[in-house]
């Protein structure tokens, strides 16, 4: 492992620390949730970097269309990945956190339900992905899938402006609906699933490229 990547991985621990700090500790509880707000944290940062993994399927997958680089397949494919880890874990918080809200873990709330068309769509393309095996077809409708499926991530994001929602409105043209203790946790809970997420995304290429090159110098010896 290189130096940049130790203390990029130091770096990511330390703040990942200071989060469950500010999470458990730091912020107050809220007037309405009470102690149930601290479930928000661990909802609204994986949240966001879902949609951040999706958008990154989504230029993997018309970068891999333009080049033909099999490295922006390899990508793609492991942002879809854990684009729905990340997605499951909003959807499993998102449950608990409606339990203490709205006393119901499901209510078909357009945030929900879009969410969960969301990890259907993707999960539905993880599943093609792995039963091509033909390698360009694999990757050239891989692609094209996760191009088609983004407007999926832009429709969930905007569910809760679109139609009547239970959700909160947490951003609104003023700024921040939230404490400052609230505003300042979710800063640092949005750094660390972030850092969180580049560190799996790096070890996973790792991963899939030598995979990639040990299928080739198999099928070149076949």
């Amino acid at each position: 492992m290189s130096k940049y990547r130790l203390i990029f991985l130091g770096i990511t621990a330390a703040i990942s620390l200071l989060y469950v700090y500010m999470t458990w500790i730091f912020a107050p509880p809220d007037v309405q949730l009470g102690e149930n707000v601290r479930i928000f944290f661990q909802h609204v940062a994986p949240a966001l970097v879902a949609y951040g993994l999706f958008g990154g399927t989504l230029l993997c997958g018309l970068l891999y269309l333009w080049k033909g680089n099999l490295k922006y397949d390899i990508l793609g494919a492991i942002s879809i990945k854990l684009g729905l880890l990340f997605t499951t874990i909003t959807l499993l918080s998102g449950m608990i956190w409606a339990d203490a809200a709205w006393h119901s873990p499901w209510n078909w709330d357009p945030r929900e339900t879009t969410t969960l068309i969301l990890w259907v769509a993707y999960a539905c393309i993880l599943a093609y992905r792995s039963s091509v095996s033909d390698r360009e077809a694999r990757a050239q409708f891989g692609s094209i899938f996760g191009v088609v499926a983004f407007p999926m991530v832009i429709l969930s994001y905007l569910s809760i402006r679109i139609w009547d929602t239970l959700h909160p409105i947490v951003i609104e043209a003023s700024g921040l609906e939230m404490e400052v203790e609230h505003m300042m946790t979710l800063f640092v809970a949005m750094i660390a699933v972030t850092m969180i997420a580049l560190i799996m995304v790096d070890l996973a290429y790792k991963v899939d490229s030598a995979h990639e090159k040990l299928m080739r110098i198999r099928m070149s010896r076949s």
